[in-house]
């Protein structure tokens, strides 16, 4: 059985992303072998996120814009994101883009099967995939669905459906995408639709759900053609394209070192961002440090600042308990966030780059009753949980 340096155990965002590090590292002649049950040839998902500088994927973006639409509960207009810019990269454009790049690469193997196991030993990291053993010094898992537990941690689900449509009139404002629009009816959960146009007639149509349950299929279209009819002039209108996604919004803590030669990557190793679901941008910031150190030291590290990591997982458990237990409606929320503060500093607090100082002063701009609240809750937890 051959031993591989390193094994990339799921060849989806995760997974190419970190192959493509390696590829643009010293590391790029190693043994690397990368095993997925697809082959990453559909348009199965867009990411979507912002940056204030050019980016690795720069080149294959579908769009960017350099301002985006809200519409809250008492605000709405665009944004002035400052020296952001909000992209789209389709997940076809994403795989083909890589998948290219790396098979320039000798070293690197693609291989269809589907991952049955993932577990470290003394020998390495070990991968059963379509019953064959398969062992590397290290395993990036990006498979491991993380178990969730209830009683002692916030659990919410992102899900969302999208229409690319093509609409009879030219109704899109190409320059102007809305990445929030609240005008719908919230349920009780945060539910809002965002429109990213792509030309005069066709744009990307999606409706996003925070909450703890999937809806039924039937849902998820009948709002999209409500927000249609009642929102954008279209006249009649086809949809070219379908979408649908899953993303976890939880608080629960997962091993990203389970062993000694393994290491999980992507939602699997907890870049997730709990409290809005955003794990792109986290991702590529994360494998790129993995790589640095792996080139640096040997080993597939990257740093983590105790307090900082702390205090900012404890921001995102705050809003996920908010949004959990009701205790003030999410489109409020974003609307006061978005209306209060400088669209640019959410962004940065989001990406978690902000400082303590700035971190309290945003907080004062959300409903504060509710927000103490749920702070206080999710201290009592902590507690007891120790």
């Amino acid at each position: 059985m051959k031993k591989y340096d390193f094994i990339i155990a799921g060849g989806g965002m995760a997974g190419l992303s970190l192959a493509y590090y390696l590829s643009l590292s010293p590391l790029r002649d190693r043994s690397i072998l990368i095993l997925d049950k697809e082959t990453k040839d559909r348009n199965d998902r867009t990411w979507c996120f912002w940056e204030d500088k050019d980016g690795p994927f720069e080149s294959i973006l579908f769009r960017k814009w350099n301002t985006v639409g809200f519409f809250g509960t008492t605000f709405n207009g665009l944004l002035d994101i400052g020296d952001y810019q909000y992209k789209m990269l389709r997940g076809s454009d994403f795989y083909a883009f890589v998948k290219n790049h790396l098979a320039q690469f000798p070293s690197i193997e693609f291989r269809q099967v589907t991952i049955n196991r993932v577990k470290d030993t003394p020998q390495g990291g070990f991968v059963i995939a379509d019953d064959e053993p398969y062992i590397a010094n290290y395993v990036f898992d990006s498979t491991y669905l993380l178990k969730l537990n209830r009683s002692e941690n916030h659990n919410l689900l992102q899900h969302f459906k999208g229409w690319t449509i093509v609409a009879e009139k030219p109704c899109f404002d190409v320059s102007k995408p809305c990445m929030m629009d609240f005008r719908v009816e919230q349920h009780g959960d945060c539910r809002f639709l965002y429109v990213l146009p792509f030309d005069e007639r066709t744009a990307l149509v999606e409706y996003t759900v925070f909450n703890d349950a999937l809806l039924p299929d039937e849902y998820y279209e009948t709002a999209l053609r409500s927000y249609i009819d009642r929102f954008l002039d279209t006249g009649t209108y086809t949809v070219q394209e379908t979408e649908f996604g899953i993303i976890p919004m939880s608080d629960e803590l997962t091993k990203e070192r389970p062993g000694k030669h393994v290491v999980r990557i992507g939602t699997a190793g907890g870049y997730t961002k709990p409290s809005t679901g955003y794990t792109f941008q986290r991702t590529q910031r994360y494998l790129y440090e993995i790589v640095q150190n792996l080139v640096i030291t040997g080993k597939p590290k990257r740093r983590k600042p105790w307090l900082r990591r702390v205090f900012k997982r404890f921001l995102d458990s705050v809003l996920l308990n908010v949004l959990q237990n009701h205790r003030h409606p999410a489109d409020d929320i974003f609307t006061r966030l978005y209306q209060n503060n400088p669209p640019a500093q959410i962004f940065r607090f989001l990406d978690e780059d902000t400082t303590f100082a700035e971190d309290l002063k945003i907080m004062t701009t959300v409903p504060l009753g509710a927000f103490t609240i749920a702070a206080l809750d999710v201290f009592r937890k902590r507690i007891f949980r120790v």
